[in-house]
């Protein structure tokens, strides 16, 4: 059975553990079991509350790339379904070459992807493109914002340097529940 996970803010993941197996669950709500995917939906969809992008790149659908499995596209689908951030509608694209990574707003890119990560940021880069991954060495390869499971939590830690170069900037908000920030703001930026 699938749920749609309802919109939060982005503190939700600070309270949600892994089970056992890999499953995470909130503490104190049995009754659902979002899984590890699903927080990162949630979280991805909340990025996009909390980075600007350069003016003119702000029109049109906000679209959030995947780099993943079907399953994981899918789930990020049922959890933007009918929502928007400042007016804009969100959609999710598949994508597995940089040539479709035009018009994302955020690119997500799986540890399957492990292969093709490289190429993928390389396509990326200097592009007013969130990046984002579950990859365990993310953000020295170049990457945005990557995901770790921190005494059983998802959580994330942020490359701005990386976010500077794409001349995004980031909500101070966002930096302060970053686990770890790498690199600094650039004038003006973090408001």
């Amino acid at each position: 059975m699938t749920h749609r996970l309802p919109n939060v803010v982005l503190l939700l993941a600070s309270v949600m553990t892994v089970g056992p197996v890999g499953a995470i669950q909130p503490v104190n709500a049995p009754s659902t079991l979002p899984t590890q995917a699903d927080v990162e939906a949630v979280y991805l969809f909340d990025f996009g509350k909390f980075v600007r992008w350069p003016s003119g790149v702000d029109r049109g659908p906000f679209q959030i790339c995947v780099a993943a499995t079907h399953s994981f596209a899918a789930g990020v689908e049922r959890t933007i379904a009918n929502e928007a951030i400042d007016g804009r509608t969100l959609t999710v694209r598949e994508i597995s070459r940089p040539e479709e990574e035009t018009g994302c707003a955020v690119l997500f890119i799986d540890a399957s992807e492990r292969e093709r990560s490289d190429v993928l940021l390389r396509g990326a880069a200097d592009k007013p493109l969130l990046t984002v991954s579950d990859l365990p060495d993310f953000l020295a390869r170049g990457g945005m914002i990557q995901f770790q499971i921190i005494q059983n939590r998802v959580r994330f830690s942020v490359n701005l340097d990386a976010v500077n170069r794409s001349h995004l900037v980031m909500s101070s908000e966002l930096l302060k529940v970053a686990v770890d920030v790498k690199g600094r703001a650039e004038q003006g930026g973090a408001p």
